[in-house]
């Protein structure tokens, strides 16, 4: 197995995570070796999501050894109009700060970030003003990319409402940070 990239999509609720083996040209899926997420809303504190997160990465590591490349979103720098307070941004910077620490004494790799919006450009993802689209740039990623690299996947659904569960959105998040890093490489 060639070396892999390990793509994080960093939040205090729930962190897409995504493997890949760049070596695989994207398109039915072989090139995808994990996509998934962390949930963290079993855990009270911020310490306790840094404990279960260390144990998800330890396993990952276990199961795959080849890591060579780990790649996080960068996080936001500044405020969007109606969104992001200070406090979370400051909370999500601290996080993402811990994670990227553990995730480096985990697979012993210096981490790299790639801000959202040159991952997207890297990963052809055009957006649109949300007000144009009808969607949020998070649902526009999702759904470019579920026409595109993800078209095979079959996401789970929620048990009452039959839609795809929402963690899908920071899974495909997470890949797309982990192809752009593959692209960079180049």
């Amino acid at each position: 197995m060639s070396n892999l990239i390990l793509g994080l999509d960093v939040s205090t609720s729930v962190t897409g995570v995504s493997i890949i083996d760049p070596s695989i040209p994207p398109g039915g899926g072989s090139n995808i070796l994990h996509l998934d997420v962390i949930d963290f809303k079993k855990c009270k504190s911020i310490w306790e999501k840094c404990d279960f997160a260390k144990k998800e990465l330890l396993l990952l590591k276990t199961k795959f050894p080849n890591v060579s490349t780990f790649s996080l979103e960068e996080p936001l720098l500044g405020f969007s109009k109606g969104l992001s307070s200070a406090s979370t941004i400051t909370t999500l910077m601290r996080f993402n700060g811990i994670i990227s620490y553990i995730g480096r004494d985990i697979f012993l790799i210096d981490p790299t970030y790639i801000s959202a919006a040159s991952a997207r450009k890297l990963c052809g993802i055009k957006l649109q003003k949300t007000s144009l689209a009808g969607m949020s740039h998070k649902d526009q990623v999702f759904k470019y990319m579920r026409e595109h690299d993800l078209a095979h996947v079959q996401w789970p659904l929620t048990p009452k409402s039959g839609v795809i569960v929402p963690w899908a959105k920071d899974a495909t998040d997470a890949y797309v940070i982990a192809r752009a890093s593959s692209l960079i490489k180049k």
